[in-house]
């Protein structure tokens, strides 16, 4: 099943109202909170049917570190990230939602609030999106696998589409649900 663009695509005019009154392309970063690999992934347009992938990754932490120094580390390059990309929008993958894995939150709960608090910091909207929602919205399915969501995203983003990391695939499609999401990022 192909995948229909995300609600709130668009606006009336193709172009979006952005922050303090801004109109014109958008930039959304995805974020795939994980406190040893958090994925990243920004895309860029001024209208849904424009959308640009722009850049991804994921960024590493080392179990022997200290929570301060990773959390630290993930927010730090995420922030350069938000910077550099002039990033207007974060949706972020909420996984206190996980009814199968209940504890998962309370491992990611400081990489969420730290990527909450780069939000709040940059005057950015902040959008959380469940695992089972991402799937679904993105592939038609709320039980896809992450292949099956890479596959879905490189129809929009083209058969070329790189992914090097299942964190960045799960990014891409938070940046490409977030961006549909945000009629006025």
């Amino acid at each position: 099943m192909s995948p229909s663009p995300p609600e709130g695509a668009g606006g009336p005019s193709g172009l979006f109202s952005g922050a303090n009154g801004r109109v014109g392309p958008v930039a959304v970063m995805g974020v795939d909170p994980g406190l040893a690999r958090t994925g990243w992934a920004v895309v860029s347009g001024d209208a849904f049917q424009r959308l640009t992938y722009r850049a991804g990754g994921t960024i590493k932490t080392l179990p022997g570190q200290s929570l301060p120094e990773r959390i630290g580390s993930i927010a730090d390059a995420l922030e350069e990230k938000v910077r550099l990309f002039g990033v207007t929008g974060i949706s972020v993958e909420d996984h206190f939602s996980r009814r199968n894995a209940p504890g998962v939150g309370h491992l990611l709960g400081p990489v969420i609030g730290a990527v909450a608090l780069i939000a709040y910091r940059h005057r950015l909207v902040f959008v959380s999106v469940s695992p089972r929602e991402l799937k679904h919205r993105v592939t038609g399915t709320g039980g896809a696998n992450k292949e099956d969501l890479i596959r879905s995203l490189s129809f929009w983003f083209g058969p070329g589409l790189k992914i090097r990391t299942t964190h960045e695939g799960d990014a891409l499609g938070l940046a490409f649900l977030g961006f549909g999401r945000l009629d006025r990022p």
